[in-house]
């Protein structure tokens, strides 16, 4: 086994179509990170922009691959270059705050256990953005992917969602968007699940971290800035399609050796209705940008 680097912070950068969101996003990394060291792997996953180039240009190595091999395997591409202790996964579209990992590699250090471990997330107007949220029951789930879209503050969504963590807690996932892992653990599970090609693998990794007995924690006295929706910009239809069938995915595997299981064609049923409610307002914003 390799020796780990417990003094660095091994960033996977994945980026595709990245370049808008880049140079606001590295600005931020370095401040984040200190006193800790920072080791940059950038994953391309075939942009037609120069976000590769802008981070080769920052310092990073750079992967580039020939194809897109989806965001669960580019993140495992680059956790295996890496000799860092600490595995920070970040989106481009967030901003991170002074110290802020670095005070998530403290809480981490506090409990060996300590798998994954998250801040709390605002948007870029300082409003709250949903971090630390439940597993979805089979009800919850059906009303949240029907109502969430055309009533945002609907029960299930509410539930879904759950109440704002105050304190630092152990919760079943965190928001993908920046997520901090002890490189003993993501090994452990074996990293990413690589049949997520986009969406809901930031929650099969925590169900994962569960089930092998790590804890998944999120710290609420550390907060970052994310762009939502920036990851939609680029290819906006094949990602509807992509949200769509990772839920399904995952109510698959969460109920696993469950007699819940045998619902998947019914929420395959709602997914599918859900995702065609999606193309048709994700058409008709378009077609309003354009106009």
């Amino acid at each position: 086994m390799p020796r780990r680097d417990d003094k660095t912070v091994g960033l996977i950068l994945v980026t595709y179509q990245s370049a808008e969101d880049l140079p606001p996003f590295l600005d931020t990394i370095n401040a984040a990170v200190t006193p800790y060291e920072l080791d940059i792997i950038g994953v391309d996953n075939v942009s037609s922009d120069n976000s590769a180039d802008l981070v080769e240009k920052f310092g990073g190595t750079v992967i580039r691959n020939s194809r897109n091999v989806g965001l669960a395997a580019a993140i495992n591409q680059g956790a295996a270059v890496t000799t860092a202790e600490w595995i920070l996964v970040a989106n481009p579209d967030t901003k991170l705050a002074p110290g802020s990992i670095a005070a998530l590699v403290e809480t981490a250090k506090a409990d060996d256990r300590i798998g994954m471990i998250g801040p709390r997330i605002a948007r870029l107007d300082g409003t709250p953005y949903p971090s630390g949220r439940r597993f979805p029951s089979l009800l919850v789930g059906i009303a949240h992917a029907l109502l969430g879209g055309v009533w945002p503050d609907n029960p299930a969504t509410r539930r879904y969602f759950g109440e704002p963590v105050t304190v630092i807690s152990d919760v079943d996932w965190i928001s993908g968007c920046c997520m901090l892992f002890r490189r003993e653990a993501f090994d452990a599970v074996g990293g990413f699940d690589d049949r997520y090609f986009l969406y809901f693998e930031e929650t099969k990794m925590a169900l994962d971290m569960h089930r092998a007995d790590w804890r998944v924690v999120l710290d609420p006295s550390v907060e970052i800035r994310h762009r939502e929706g920036g990851s939609m910009r680029s290819a906006p239809f094949r990602k509807v399609r992509s949200h769509h069938r990772s839920a399904l995915r995952f109510y698959c595997d969460y109920h696993q050796g469950s007699p819940w299981l045998v619902f998947a064609p019914l929420v395959a049923v709602g997914l599918i209705v859900r995702g065609v409610l999606a193309v048709a307002r994700t058409a008709v914003v378009q077609r309003l940008g354009r106009g």
